[in-house]
C-alpha cells in the first residue's frame, strides 16, 4: 500500500468528519453514559481546560454507536426524522432468533443511510449468555469511506423493558 499525501490526508478526515470527543463510562464497547472529553493544557502553560475533538475513524466510530444508540425518529424534532434506527423498537420483546434477526435487519438498514459507510463486511447479532437473557451483542465489521482498514464495532443491545 502506498503512503498517503498530506492533501490525501486532508481530505480524508474532511470526509469521515469531526466532532466533539466523548468519553463513555461503561466498559470499553459498551457506548453507554457519554460525557465530553475534556483536554487539559500542559503544566507551565496558560492553556487551560478545553473540549476534546475526535476526528477520522475516531469519530466515524463514535458517530456509528450515536446512530445506534438513537432511536429513529428522535431527532426529528431537530430536522433528522431519518436518523438512527430502529431496533429500539423491539425492547420488551423475548431474546429469540427471529428477534435477533430483526434487531441485524434495524441494524443494517440506519448503517445503510450513513454516507461515511462504504460497506458492511459483517453483522451479527447473538445472545451472549445461555439460556438468552434480555442482552445481545450487535458485532459489525465495516469499511469507511477511504479508509483501507476495516472497522470492528461491538455494541450491547438490551432487550429490557424500563421500568
Amino acid at each position: 500500500m502506498s503512503r498517503r499525501s498530506r492533501a490525501d490526508l486532508d481530505v480524508l478526515m474532511r470526509r469521515l468528519g469531526q466532532d466533539l470527543a466523548l468519553r463513555y463510562a461503561g466498559p470499553g464497547g459498551a457506548f453507554d453514559d457519554a460525557d465530553l472529553e475534556l483536554r487539559r493544557g500542559r503544566p507551565g502553560t496558560r492553556r487551560g481546560t478545553d473540549l476534546e475533538v475526535a476526528s477520522g475513524v475516531g469519530a466515524a466510530e463514535q458517530m456509528l454507536a450515536n446512530r445506534l444508540k438513537t432511536q429513529r425518529g428522535e431527532l426529528a424534532p431537530l430536522g433528522h426524522p431519518d436518523y438512527g434506527s430502529r431496533h429500539h423498537e423491539l425492547i420488551g420483546r423475548p431474546n429469540v432468533e427471529r428477534t435477533r434477526n430483526l434487531i441485524k435487519l434495524y441494524v443494517l438498514q440506519a448503517l445503510a443511510d450513513e454516507p461515511r459507510v462504504q460497506k458492511v463486511l459483517a453483522c451479527v447479532v447473538y445472545a451472549p449468555h445461555t439460556p438468552p437473557r434480555d442482552q445481545v451483542r450487535i458485532e459489525i465489521v465495516l469499511r469507511l469511506i477511504d479508509e483501507p482498514n476495516p472497522l470492528n464495532l461491538v455494541v450491547p443491545f438490551s432487550l429490557e423493558a424500563a421500568a
